[in-house]
């Protein structure tokens, strides 16, 4: 079984980024690191999330971030391969991947969700031997909404962007540091 490409979930996007780096490491002990990286390995990631949640904690700062603290539902998981996980909100609001009662709590409700003024997101972490990549795709049906976002994204997509980078590092110290 291999893990499923983001066309699986998400073929029509308007937003996206990309990030990957080379490990020295085999692909096995790249996906138990970057599946192991907490937020209490990011501080300037946690110090980003206390920001954009107003002085709020973000979870427990100890669990592993993928797959864990990470808000969303797991859309794919193969070991060895990564992890494509899914996200629902109007992220633009504060609390906007929280309000949404409906928010999906499977993959299949997850392709069947079609709010138009929400977000709709799918991030994943692809191992491979020797490299580790992560890709972020976001959808926005309703015209209105899209500018919403659009503006948010101009503001977060630095930050977003390096939460990836520094998150990538953390698993690459790990795997690496493992051999």
């Amino acid at each position: 079984m291999s893990l499923r490409a983001l066309d699986d979930f998400l073929p029509v996007y308007e937003f996206s980024e990309r990030h990957a780096l080379a490990i020295d490491a085999p692909a096995a002990r790249i996906d138990h690191a970057v599946r192991s990286v907490s937020m209490s390995d990011l501080p300037v990631a946690r110090t980003l999330w206390w920001l954009r949640r107003l002085g709020r904690p973000y979870g427990d700062s100890s669990k592993p971030f993928v797959g864990g603290e990470l808000p969303g539902v797991v859309l794919d998981d193969v070991r060895g391969e990564g992890i494509v996980l899914g996200i629902t909100g109007q992220f633009w609001r504060i609390l906007g991947a929280r309000r949404d009662a409906a928010r999906p709590t499977s993959a299949e409700g997850f392709l069947a969700y079609d709010r138009p003024d929400t977000c709709k997101a799918v991030i994943d972490f692809r191992v491979g031997s020797g490299r580790l990549s992560t890709e972020t795709r976001v959808h926005v049906a309703d015209p209105a909404s899209r500018r919403k976002f659009r503006r948010y994204w101009l503001v977060i997509r630095p930050f977003s962007g390096l939460i990836r980078i520094l998150l990538l590092r953390a698993a690459r110290r790990r795997a690496e540091a493992d051999a």
